[in-house]
């Protein structure tokens, strides 16, 4: 596996300081938000409710893995959902971390979604991470696309929950 070349954040390790308003480099904001709320609301609200531990992971992914693709609509592509959701959206659990801006699904160009979890699985038997994966504690499984939630799990003690697509 490649070296992430992002270095981690002065007090945005696990177990630190909280990280705070982090917008990534790589993604634009309408990869991240359906169009409906791309058009209602401001960027400076919409950045603060994606999180800033998610914002910084999918970045160093993309340092290590090549470009990734997640929402599409802007570019005339049918994808809109595959960051933050709307609370009434059909699409996922009615309480999908998608909704609390803390979850995304996203493509790599370069490599597969299996190779990136088999790459997460790995890290996570080892003492030493990866630290584009440290704040990652929810990964599904099964499904063509990287599933990455980043919900208040207790990883420290129970590891990374790994769901069933």
């Amino acid at each position: 596996m490649p070296h992430a070349p992002l270095e981690p954040l002065q007090n945005a390790t696990p177990g630190t300081a909280a990280l705070i308003g982090y917008q990534p480099r790589h993604f634009d904001l309408a990869e991240l938000v359906p169009p409906e709320m791309h058009r209602a609301q401001s960027a400076e609200r919409l950045w603060g409710l994606l999180d800033a531990r998610m914002l910084w992971s999918i970045d160093a992914l993309r340092d290590i893995y090549g470009p990734m693709v997640c929402n599409t609509w802007a570019a005339g592509g049918e994808h809109r959902y595959r960051g933050l959701r709307p609370h009434d959206c059909s699409v996922g659990a009615a309480l999908s971390d998608h909704k609390f801006g803390r979850a995304v699904d996203i493509v790599p160009v370069r490599t597969t979604a299996e190779a990136i979890r088999a790459d997460i699985r790995d890290a996570e038997r080892r003492s030493g991470e990866n630290p584009a994966f440290a704040w990652i504690s929810v990964v599904e499984t099964n499904v063509s696309w990287l599933h990455l939630g980043f919900r208040n799990h207790p990883r420290d003690a129970r590891g990374i929950l790994w769901v069933e697509g």
